[in-house]
């Protein structure tokens, strides 16, 4: 019982320093042991979600695989350039956030988040679709680096930043 206990506090004591050597050097720091935290643009048309449940798609159907969507993204009653300011403007605040993308599409966006914790990076990919009679929708593909789960992290980011559009939604109220 006594070798048992020292092993078990041994173990533990083992765990809190590894975590806190972690800490100190930055998680950041050692995920990109997986490779850079920017996974990179993608081609949307007939995008494909990954094998892994880490990930959160919403886009019109038709643009990408429909059987991989999340939900379809809504319509809005702005053009698309309206809707890309009041895109990037809703991010203001967000937390972890940084655009990776060079910025030569006024209408594509990529960013890195991480966790507020462990500091696990994500990659989240937006574009604003152009639509007739000076509407627009948008596309959104987050996707995590590391691990299998996200217990749906990626799908709320995308909800949270859709919800804060809602009021230039075509019949949003």
């Amino acid at each position: 019982m006594k070798i048992l206990r020292s092993v078990a506090l041994t173990v533990g004591a083992c765990l809190v320093l590894l975590f806190g050597a972690f800490y100190v050097i930055g998680f950041e720091t050692l995920w990109r042991i997986a490779g850079p935290a920017d996974l990179g643009p993608v081609v949307w048309e007939g995008l494909k979600k990954g094998p892994r449940p880490n990930q959160g798609l919403v886009a019109p159907r038709g643009l990408v695989n429909d059987g991989d969507l999340d939900r379809e993204a809504p319509v809005y009653a702005v053009d698309a350039d309206a809707l890309a300011k009041a895109f990037v403007s809703s991010l203001d605040g967000e937390r972890s956030l940084t655009r990776v993308d060079d910025g030569d599409d006024p209408h594509a966006f990529r960013f890195v988040t991480y966790s507020p914790t462990m500091r696990y990076p994500d990659t989240t990919r937006v574009k604003i679709i152009p639509l007739d009679d000076g509407r627009s929708t948008i596309a959104l593909y987050a996707q995590a680096q590391i691990g299998v789960r996200d217990f749906g992290a990626n799908l709320a980011r995308i909800e949270r930043w859709l919800k804060r559009l809602s009021a230039l939604e075509e019949n949003g109220d």
